[in-house]
């Protein structure tokens, strides 16, 4: 018995740190959308941090790598099922944003959005972070969107677009995407289990939401002057990017839905401190200091 709560206490206080991270990085994104007061676009004469509303125009679209659809953001993720060793998960693969330039209209003026592509790949230890519970893909249920460096994505209709089995041909255009993306590795060949009547090993999904001409978007990012500005500075001569420090937002949502989508940091916090004080208690009891 004591050994046993001995465990309990260390994967409880695992847990709870797990959770304290997870609501501190919700809490800041919640308060950094709150706090920072929408600029009117032909009221930007500075640089720095600034959150805009508005449509998206953009004369040179591309056709998203998983649904083909014409876009100016393309967020992406791949998972393959893994039933390596002891375990039995989806893991990510490798996770993107993929842009084109485009501008910013408020009706008030417009401003040139230059995000650039990013993508992360696991399998470097860098970009990704993922909570696994055996089976259960917790990140999945937690996630507000996709991350990739200082990047943030979120978006209405990110989803499951295309399911691949293990030793099966991908569609024509996830080919075309994988081998053209050297971020993303080759499918992983099935594993024999006729006791597998589940997911098979190698099998991958390949998630998508795009934003495209038209969009009413949410942006929070970094006004840089452009190259040739001239000061004071206007809508016409700087560009909106991504923050060195801090993080881009870029949705498709309206301002008060991200900020609810963020509030789970209030859940996290009970979580953290129930985990904690419970196994905390569990140690001390388990290894005899009691």
């Amino acid at each position: 018995m004591s050994t046993f709560l001995l465990v309990a206490g260390i994967v409880l206080l695992i847990i709870a740190g797990f959770a304290a991270v997870y609501g501190r990085r919700q809490h800041r994104k919640s308060a950094l959308i709150e706090t920072t007061e929408t600029t009117d676009i032909r009221d930007i004469k500075e640089e720095g941090v600034v959150e805009l509303k508005g449509t998206i125009r953009a004369d040179e679209p591309f056709d998203s790598p998983i649904k083909g659809k014409e876009s100016t953001l393309s967020a992406w993720e791949v998972e393959e099922w893994d039933e390596r060793g002891d375990s039995e998960m989806w893991e990510t693969r490798a996770t993107g944003v993929y842009t084109t330039p485009f501008e910013l209209d408020d009706g008030t003026g417009r401003v040139r959005v230059n995000i650039g592509d990013y993508v992360s790949d696991p399998s470097s230890g860098t970009g990704v972070d993922e909570i696994q519970l055996g089976p259960i893909d917790v990140d999945r249920f937690l996630a507000n969107g996709v991350t990739v460096d200082n990047v943030l994505a979120s978006l209405e209709g990110f989803s499951v677009e295309t399911s691949v089995p293990p030793d099966a041909e991908p569609p024509e255009r996830i080919e075309t995407f994988i081998q053209a993306e050297a971020g993303v590795a080759t499918q992983t060949d099935s594993i024999t289990n006729i006791l597998d009547f589940g997911n098979k090993h190698g099998e991958r999904r390949y998630y998508e939401g795009t934003l495209s001409p038209s969009d009413d978007i949410y942006l929070l990012g970094e006004v840089r002057a452009a190259q040739d500005a001239t000061y004071p500075l206007k809508p016409e001569n700087v560009i909106v990017t991504v923050p060195d420090s801090g993080q881009l937002i870029i949705s498709d949502k309206s301002e008060k839905e991200l900020v609810d989508s963020f509030s789970q940091y209030k859940y996290a916090y009970v979580v953290t401190i129930l985990a904690a004080v419970t196994g905390l208690v569990a140690v001390v009891i388990g290894s005899g200091m009691l």
